[in-house]
């Protein structure tokens, strides 16, 4: 019969703490790099200032949707040093996981920006803003006011997809704790621990969303007030 014995998680914990410390690493950075993408993309589609780069952009959206993260992140790993384009596992992960949250980044900031009146567009437009401008100073941030919640909830998504990134040997949390069930066959402990750390790295995000949100709620409620 199986025993539960937590008491053999102590002798793992270094190796748990660099998988924790390597799944903050590249949430971090890859949230970073999602980020910019989400921000180029929706700057491109919002302002369609460009037709053809308009059509590529949204096709380039769907098919990266439509299509597993899993197979992409296999594709930039294995596929890309097919021709000459060779990376670390890490670097590979961390590059598969910013484009395909950033692609879902980008949606979310389009529908806090579709909320936004087109008058403001065209205001801005008459006291001599440049469209960058007016994207960067006026459309963005209203827009991104808007959408904190969701946001929030696909930094989550990033968190539970940057488990994916064991399949090719980065050792995040996961893959140090199916190591350690492969060593010890203490399966029960070690996905245990699993579920607590993600759960815990996920109510972080979350309670900062909320945080997040009520301020900018606050300031802007003063602010209406004023």
């Amino acid at each position: 019969m199986y025993n539960v014995d937590f008491s053999i998680i102590y002798q793992s914990l270094p190796q748990i703490f660099e998988g924790l410390k390597t799944t903050i690493n590249v949430c971090i950075f890859a949230f970073l790099f999602a980020f910019f993408i989400a921000s180029i993309i929706t700057y491109c589609r919002v302002l369609k200032s460009n037709k053809i780069l308009e059509k590529i952009i949204v096709i380039f959206v769907e098919f990266i949707r439509n299509t597993p993260l899993l197979l992409q992140i296999y594709v930039v790993f294995k596929l890309l040093p097919q021709i000459g384009l060779t990376f670390s596992p890490i670097i590979s992960g961390i590059f598969a996981l910013s484009i395909y949250q950033g692609v879902y980044f980008s949606e979310v900031m389009r529908s806090g920006i579709a909320q936004i009146k087109g008058e403001q567009m065209n205001a801005a437009s008459a006291l001599g803003f440049s469209p960058f401008e007016t994207f960067r100073l006026i459309i963005f941030p209203q827009g991104l006011k808007n959408v904190i919640s969701p946001l929030g909830s696909q930094v989550i998504n990033l968190i539970k997809n940057s488990s994916l990134l064991s399949f090719i040997a980065v050792s995040d949390i996961f893959y140090i704790s199916y190591q350690k069930i492969a060593d010890d066959f203490r399966i029960i402990e070690y996905f245990t621990l699993c579920l607590i750390l993600y759960t815990s790295l996920t109510g972080i995000v979350l309670i900062f969303t909320y945080i997040f949100e009520f301020c900018l709620k606050v300031k802007y409620k003063e602010v209406s007030i004023a």
